[in-house]
Order: structure tokens, then sequence, then C-alpha cells
């Protein structure tokens, strides 16, 4: 088509959009729309966000805001027997139980941390306006751009997903998926799909939305509406899933070592530790994902016209693979099977590479600093990555003569790294600011002060498990990464709850669910971005206030039903994974 018949085309649509959005009901979402809407680009939200740090840096440091770094530490008494008679152990040393106050509950006091000398240990507002301080935003400025947690996962990733994409195997994929999945099965399909793409790292912000934006497009149903459902299985039932994957090993070490501030002798806390809660938690966003999708996000999209939907989008009969294209599946299907199996074999057989427990190491065979040891195949997750869609995307490729040249190789490999340019420029203003509020020693002084409120409060257990959660879902809004707040709250929470009856595995499965419910909605989501650019395929105008407002749904439903899923698990009683009840006894 011409420019000259495209153009009046495009201000045609232009004008049909601006008159839906005039039709729009002022219901409190569109208002919400409208303010996010209003809110500058992603890139320049990181900058003020930034610039916000440094100023209350310089203030905090000004105004001398200390706080010292705590811990709760119950007093002990000899155990008695029935008798009256102080118990000893085997080695005829006294048992010690802790010491109760008239409520039955143990006598809790906080205590400030030390050094090895004794003294104090405080944390200290560090500004970012003094001649160290801008010293450091310089030096780091790369470091901290290149460290972003999420930049290696997608660039590598995106090297093998991309060439798959550019060869045609996700479109076949996809339309395979439409022809086989029921229309009214789709959504909880998606949603369940997304809370178990975990296993994969964060895979599954690149690759399932926009999967799932094509396929409801081919069903006639709004692509946002698939994205919506997508993005939310995969960010807010981030924490679920029937698989477990490297971030649950950290978690079970860093609540190991927590738990052992006031039990040293607590069971070593495995990386199955929630997996029983952690699988049943998927159904339950399934099923939460289903009602939001089905009856407020795709009503709301149909009535306010909210994408683009192209009168002429194939039918399912239309979509019917080729015979080239179902050739290639299965050579495509068949090599990611090998790859999975030998993978698996890897990890199986003593002696072979990924078998065991080891710890990352430099080129000159030194450990990295700050890995902890962990199960080898937990540490190949984003290469295992790479080689399952890369060689399928080949083996697809050459099936269907996508693939005949050198240059078509080097080609597909290109495609996915240009795909995320804008999103590599807008991540290196977003590495600036987390950076910054580590080194201010704001977030860190931030957890403790909440930490020692919270543990003055003295409430009930079940009480304690929601006020963790909104604490931890406040918490994602100025810290982001899942493992950097755990370690960060666990040696405050974990021992803490402990003492209140509470288990470590229970504090990280309330832990899991703050963390993951507001994933859809933070700016400090990385993925976001990836998300907004997928949504603007369908509808070019939409904004930051535009995803906020079509993901806020699933968060509120997301974090009131699994909460209320946790709340029934303690209640019944039920061992949230391997070794792993829900309620602790200090001393047993």
């Amino acid at each position: 088509m011409s420019n000259s018949s495209s153009a009046p085309h495009g201000s045609q649509h232009e004008h049909q959009e601006q008159q839906a959005a005039a039709a729009r009901p002022g219901g409190w979402f569109d208002r919400i729309e409208r303010i996010g809407n209003a809110l500058p680009e992603p890139a320049l939200i990181f900058v003020i966000l930034s610039a916000v740090v440094i100023v209350v840096s310089a203030i905090g440091a000004a105004a001398d805001w200390r706080i010292q770094p705590v811990r709760p530490k119950a007093e002990f008494v000899q155990k008695v027997d029935a008798a009256g008679q102080p118990v000893v152990d085997k080695n005829n040393k006294p048992v010690l139980v802790p010491k109760l106050n008239e409520l039955g509950k143990p006598i809790v006091t906080l205590v400030g941390e030390t050094n090895k000398e004794g003294q104090p240990v405080e944390l200290v507002a560090k500004s970012l306006l003094t001649s160290e301080g801008i010293y450091w935003m310089l030096s780091s400025m790369v470091r901290n751009f290149t460290t972003l947690p999420a930049l290696g996962l997608v660039f590598v990733s995106m090297l093998g997903i991309g060439l798959a994409e550019k060869f045609g195997m996700f479109g076949a994929l996809m339309r395979w998926f439409a022809l086989m999945t029921p229309r009214k099965l789709l959504t909880p399909v998606i949603v369940f799909i997304g809370a178990n793409a975990a296993v994969a790292s964060d895979a599954g912000y690149i690759i399932l939305p926009p999967l799932a934006a094509a396929l409801y497009l081919a069903m006639n149903r709004p692509p946002i509406a698939g994205l919506a459902a997508a993005f939310a299985g995969v960010a807010g039932g981030f924490g679920g899933g029937v698989f477990p994957n490297a971030g649950d090993g950290f978690l079970a070490g860093v609540a190991t070592s927590s738990a052992a501030i006031v039990d040293p002798s607590y069971h070593t806390v495995e990386a199955t530790h929630n997996w029983y809660f952690k699988s049943a938690s998927s159904v339950i966003i399934m099923l939460a994902g289903w009602f939001v999708t089905d009856r407020i996000v795709e009503p709301r999209l149909r009535r306010i016209g909210g994408s683009t939907m192209p009168t002429n989008a194939p039918t399912l009969e239309e979509l019917a693979l080729k015979p080239e294209e179902r050739r290639g599946l299965l050579a495509a299907g068949a090599v990611a099977l090998m790859v999975v199996v030998l993978f698996a074999l890897a990890v199986r057989i003593p002696g072979w590479p990924l078998a065991g427990t080891g710890i990352l190491m430099d080129a000159k065979g030194v450990p990295i600093p700050g890995e902890r040891e962990g199960e080898r195949w937990s540490q190949v997750i984003v290469p295992l990555i790479f080689f399952v869609f890369l060689l399928p995307g080949m083996a697809y490729g050459w099936m269907t003569g996508a693939l005949r040249r050198q240059s078509d190789f080097i080609d597909g490999i290109y495609h996915g790294i240009r795909s995320i340019v804008p999103v590599l420029a807008i991540a290196f203003f977003m590495g600036q600011f987390v950076n910054y509020f580590t080194y201010t020693g704001l977030d860190r002084m931030l957890a403790y002060a909440g930490g020692s409120f919270l543990f003055e409060a003295d409430l009930p257990v079940p009480l304690l498990i929601v006020l963790f959660v909104l604490l931890v879902v406040a918490g994602d809004f100025v810290m982001s990464g899942m493992l950097s707040k755990f370690g960060v709250l666990a040696p405050i929470f974990i021992p803490m709850f402990m003492l209140v009856g509470m288990s470590p595995e229970l504090t990280t499965a309330a832990y899991r669910i703050g963390d993951s419910v507001v994933n859809i909605i933070t700016p400090l989501n990385s993925y976001l971005l990836i998300i907004l650019v997928a949504m603007q395929k369908y509808s070019k105008n939409a904004g930051l206030g535009s995803l906020i407002t079509l993901m806020l749904p699933y968060s509120l439903v997301f974090g009131a039903v699994w909460t209320l899923f946790l709340l029934a698990w303690y209640w019944v009683g039920f061992p949230l994974g391997t070794q792993a009840p829900v309620s602790y006894v200090p001393g047993l």
C-alpha cells in the first residue's frame, strides 16, 4: 500500500481511538489510567527517582539519620520434667527452653547488633552529594548497568529466542495452540503456564505474553486480554509453580542462616521448603487469573475499545499448519526433547557436569564473591534457555527453508537483540536508581525501622501474616529484586516470627505472596517495559498508566485470594513442603 493511501487510514484509526476514549465512562479505573498516562516516560521516571534518592540521602546525612540493626533474643530457662526435676541432655548439659510470660508466650526482646569488639553497629545514611558520593556515582555508572540482574538474562535469552521467532517457529506454535486449545480453556491454560514459568528464570516475561496476545487475536478475542493474562501468570504468580527453581535454593539458604539466630539447631531449610504450597498456589493463581481476565479485563477492553482488532484477522481454519511447518515443529520438538533429556541426564548421573552441588567460579577458579553453594543445574538455567530455543529454532528453520546460509543464522541472532534495544536504554537509568538506593543505606534502614515497629506490636500470627505480606508489597515499590529484599528482611522477620510460633518456611511463603502480586504493577519491575512495548503493538497510544490500570485488578485479586489461601493453609496445619511445618515451637 502506498503512503498516500495509508495516511488517511491511519488518521481515521486515530480518530476512532479518540472517539472511543471520549465515550468511556468516568470509572475509577479510567481515572487511574489518565493519571498514570500523565507520568513521565519510564526512563525519565528512573532519572527522577534517582534524583530523589540523591536529595534524600543528603538530607539524611545532614540530619544524622542512623539506626542500629536489631535481632530478637529470647530469655531461656532450664527445662524441668513432670516431677519438677531439671532436664539434661546425654552430655549432662542443661536443656534450655524459652521463658514464658503470663500469656504463655516466649519473653523476647530486641537487641542491637554489635561488632567483634562488642561495640554497637549502626547504619548511617550515606550522602551521594559528597566528593566520595559523586565519585562513586561516576565510577560505578557502567557497573550499575551491567550488573542489573535482568540484563544478562534478557540479552542471552533473546539470542536464542530471537532466532526461533525470526524463522517463524513461534508463529507456527501459536497457531497449533489455537487449534488445539478450546476457547473457554485458553485463559486458565495461559495463566497456569505463566505461574510455572519461573522454572526458566525470568524468560517467561519475554516469551509468553506476546504469544498469548497473538493467540487471543487469532481467536477473535482482544489481544491485550491475552497479554494481561500471561503477564499476570508470569509476574503475579512468580512465587508459585510446580517446579522448584534457582530462587528457591537462595531463599532456603538465607532462611536457614536467619533461623539459626534464635535456634542454631533448627534443621536446614530445603530448596523444596514451599513446594507443596507453591504447587497448590499455581492452581489458585490460575483460577483467580481466569476470573479476572474473563469477567473483568476482557469485558472492559471490549467496552472501551482498548485494543486494535483488525477486520482481516485470520480464522482458525486459515491458521492450519502447512506441511513444511508441521515437519518443522516436529523437528523442533524432537531437538528440544533431546536438549531437555541431555540436561536431565547431566543432572542425574553422578560425575556428569550438572550433578551434585557447586559454587560459581571465575576464570581463575576462584569462587565469585557473594555466591552461595547450590545445585549445579540451578546455575545454568540461562544457558539452558539459550540452547532450548536456539537449537530447535535452527531445526525449524532448516526444515522450512528459512535457514540455508550463514547470513540467515546471523540475522536470526541479531533479530532478538534489535527488539530489546529500547529496553536496554531504559535499564541503564533503572540500574542507577537501584544502586543509588543501596549505596545510601536507605533501603536497609527502612527495613530495620519497619521490622522493629512490627515486632513491638505483639499481634496474633494470622494478622502478622497479613501485615508481613503488606510490608513486602510496600517494599516492592522501593526495592527491586526478590532475592535482595529477602536478604534484608529475612534476618529480622524470620527470627522474630519464630519466637511467636511461625516457622521460617511460613514466613518465606508469606514473602512469596507479597513479592509476587505487586510485580504486575510496580515500575521497578524492568520487564514492565517489555510488556508495555508489546501492548503498544495493539494500542499504540497506551502508556504506563494504561498498563498499570490493566493489571491492577489482577494485583488486588491475587493479593487477597492468595493471602486467604495461606491463612487457610496455616489453620489446617498442613506442611508447606518437605520438612516444612507451618508452626515453630522454640526449644523443640
